[in-house]
């Protein structure tokens, strides 16, 4: 698969699904891709499910989504995100945060939807940086990852890093 878009190369982006991911963060990400390449008359973006083990995901709603390869395979992507939901290094192994670690050293951007920032803070790819996560895991978030400077806001991009809480915090 293609990393970066060009006229002739739509870009390539990977969603790494997590069990129980959130269903809406991932479709609310995706559809814009879709929207986009029929709005232009042309793919400009290409994406690809992929699962820890290559099989089927199921999502915090039940349904599930099939993969199209498993973390370990080919981590070329212009961009890769993890979207994830409840308990969300529940999942974590060394296979993934290796996986995530290469597609980093490739050149991905790197970015998390829901709490897929665990993820990234757990492989080391978000110390030092800027981020996000959904508002009901920021504090469990904040004290088990202290080198990520976190932020409260709906999203967060920081050079190579782009997370997205995925949902804003409800008013009291």
């Amino acid at each position: 698969m293609p990393r970066a878009g060009s006229a002739s190369e739509p870009e390539a982006v990977g969603f790494l699904l997590m069990p129980r991911f959130s269903m809406m963060a991932f479709v609310s990400a995706v559809e814009p891709l879709r929207v986009a390449n029929r709005l232009a008359g042309r793919p400009l973006y290409r994406w690809e499910i992929v699962s820890a083990d290559g099989a089927a995901v199921i999502a915090s709603n039940g349904m599930a989504l099939v993969a199209d390869r498993g973390a370990g395979g080919p981590a070329s992507y212009a961009r890769l995100v993890v979207c994830a939901g409840f308990e969300p290094e529940r999942a974590y192994d060394q296979k993934i945060g290796a996986w995530l670690r290469r597609a980093d050293r490739l050149g991905s951007a790197l970015g998390a939807m829901d709490t897929g920032a665990f993820l990234l803070a757990r492989a080391g790819l978000l110390d030092s940086h800027r981020a996000t996560t959904h508002w009901e895991s920021l504090d469990s978030f904040r004290e088990r990852f202290p080198k990520v400077e976190v932020e409260s806001g709906l999203f967060v991009i920081d050079r190579h890093r782009f997370t997205c809480a995925a949902a804003p915090r409800r008013s009291t």
